[in-house]
């Protein structure tokens, strides 16, 4: 149960700054080519997307770890998730971005599984 709500926590952290990465016109750029920028209308659909998800990510952590130790943990998860993001960005936009997908997916069907456990 811990290394599942221990990886909710860094799936949420590391989706929620992908999408605030993609909300901005580099990073956008990087990804469809240069000279384009995203939308308005997607831009702030990333940017909240984004902020719910380090919201969740923050809440989460604090939830199984407590309010001190939680938010160390969260800021320890963001800057994890900040040197991944960091690396890969620059060298393999593509990748990063299909990354953030994966653990996106995988972070619902973690936080559904961790929801289902603790219900029980």
């Amino acid at each position: 149960m811990e290394i599942l709500s221990d990886f909710l926590v860094f799936a949420l952290s590391y989706a929620g700054l992908s999408c605030l990465c993609l909300a901005m016109d580099r990073h956008y750029a990087d990804l469809h080519g240069r000279g384009m920028e995203p939308p308005p209308q997607l831009r702030r659909r990333l940017r909240w997307g984004g902020a719910v998800a380090l919201a969740f990510s923050l809440a989460w952590a604090m939830h199984i770890a407590g309010a001190g130790q939680g938010a160390v943990f969260w800021i320890g998860s963001l800057t994890g998730c900040g040197l991944l993001l960091i690396w890969l960005l620059p060298y393999a936009p593509q990748q990063a971005m299909r990354l953030a997908r994966v653990i996106g997916v995988i972070g619902v069907a973690a936080l559904v599984a961790a929801v289902m456990l603790a219900v029980l």
